[in-house]
């Protein structure tokens, strides 16, 4: 059996298809790229925004042309939330929901093998959203040989903020956490198999151990750390040439103590994403996000002390119901005064379902054009004072790949780094120091120093 696999939306998606594709390879199955000939096509599904339900379709209906005779399997948030659209869908011969996804590769071969019989049986296995109750173990996953030098984790599922605009909670179902021991096992075989950057990733990975119910089966330590604090504190521990990443998060869910006591971990790098979303108090009422822009213009300036030149990332959304032109002139501020080393910028989209759909004073689809756009001009100002500023320091770089004559990953406060290949040190999969000379495309060009 030839399997290929399409993945949309984010980090906890991209870990799970490298789940069920070990699985495949386990029962014998070869993986091949989403364009090619294959005799099973899974679509692991995103619906953060309508765009994003528009691209798991557009795919769905490539692949089928690729291979009319294909099983097509679709799972993942679009798969959970709209489950009949997805099925009524002729291409489609299975929609397995979130928590399921241990299923698939049994369902694949079974409908494979009906297919020689000259059978069809179409599967719908979603639960609904109260019966998200357990953490789905999809095992060790090892990841890629060719993307070894960083992998992901996932140590957590579910949220419970439930922000206005967001389906992703009906998606994903109640807080549910992955066992430290299981977490540090996986990062260990990972370590050991030359893996230099662990990132943690989870739905809302900031909400890791807070459900009433979780109890740890391994003591912490002396201290009775809990929560991501004593995941991380395990990590930091650990034997091995490696650093530590956390994905997001959110500023809901932790406040400037929480994110003071991440600062004394040597392995976890000088880098968070955390969204913001606006930077009006008025909006982020509106969204249901339970902090203000000081509350997080507070956490920004504790990073900012402890290391000038840490590195964060952000989310904003454009256009939400209600925003007014000064609400958008604040979240232009805000960029500017917090320093983001990215801005990932979003016009608002109408989920159904969620509370956002139905509020009033919708903005217009060109003034939510107009205000993206200026977003993104800020951000990009942003960006480039960031790399400005880091010019002349010398950071940890991770080497990753090859590109068009130059080496690239990233720098531990997230600057994405070219370095030209054949420089001394600069090796793909592993660590070396460098000096950042100045802007170069999307990120930063640099030169290897040597600083024994």
């Amino acid at each position: 059996m030839k399997a290929a696999f399409h993945t949309l939306g984010c980090k906890v998606n991209q870990y799970e298809t490298e789940a069920i594709k070990e699985a495949f390879v386990s029962r014998g199955a070869d993986i091949v790229g989403e364009d090619e000939f294959a005799d099973v096509y899974v679509i692991n599904t995103c619906t953060v925004t309508n765009i994003a339900d528009r691209k798991s379709r557009q795919f769905i209906r490539r692949a089928k042309k690729i291979n009319p005779d294909a099983v097509m399997i679709v799972t993942g948030c679009y798969a959970q939330t709209s489950p009949e659209e997805v099925a009524g869908m002729p291409e489609v011969d299975a929609v397995i929901g979130n928590s399921l996804k241990t299923e698939i590769v049994g369902r694949a071969f079974e409908l494979a093998e009906q297919r020689t019989k000259g059978m069809h049986e179409d599967v719908f296995h979603v639960l609904a959203y109260n019966e998200l109750r357990d953490y789905e173990d999809m095992g060790i996953v090892t990841a890629d040989e060719s993307s070894m030098s960083r992998a992901y984790i996932k140590i957590q599922e579910g949220c419970n903020r439930f922000c206005s605009y967001c389906l992703i909670p009906y998606a994903r179902g109640r807080v549910r956490s992955r066992q430290p021991d299981e977490i540090i096992r996986e990062a260990r075989g990972l370590i050991e198999r030359g893996c230099r950057e662990i990132v943690l990733t989870g739905i809302n990975t900031a909400l890791y151990g807070t459900e009433p119910e979780f109890a740890f089966e391994h003591e912490a330590d002396e201290e009775g750390l809990s929560g991501l604090e004593a995941v991380i504190k395990r990590l930091d521990a650990l034997d091995g040439d490696f650093r530590i990443r956390l994905s997001s998060l959110e500023p809901t869910v932790v406040d400037i103590n929480d994110v003071r006591k991440l600062l004394g971990y040597g392995r976890l790098c000088h880098h968070l994403h955390l969204s913001i979303q606006s930077g009006s108090d008025h909006v982020l009422e509106l969204m249901n996000r339970h902090y203000t822009a000081d509350d997080y213009l507070e956490i920004v300036r504790a990073l900012k002390d402890f290391d000038p030149y840490y590195g964060i990332t952000t989310d904003i959304i454009a256009g939400f119901p209600g925003e007014t032109e000064e609400d958008h002139k604040e979240t232009l501020e805000l960029i500017e005064k917090a320093g983001f080393g990215r801005v990932h910028v979003f016009r608002f989209s109408p989920r159904k379902g969620t509370k956002a759909e139905k509020m009033t004073g919708a903005v217009d689809g060109v003034t939510k054009a107009r205000r993206g756009a200026e977003l993104s001009d800020a951000a990009g100002r942003a960006f480039e004072a960031f790399v400005k500023s880091n010019k002349g320091r010398t950071h940890r770089f991770l080497a990753e790949e090859t590109e068009d004559g130059y080496i690239c990953g990233y720098t531990d406060n997230y600057i994405r780094t070219y370095v030209k290949e054949g420089s001394a040190g600069a090796v793909p999969g592993e660590f070396c120091d460098v000096r950042i000379t100045g802007l170069f495309r999307d990120g930063a060009l640099a030169e290897p120093v040597d600083i024994s």
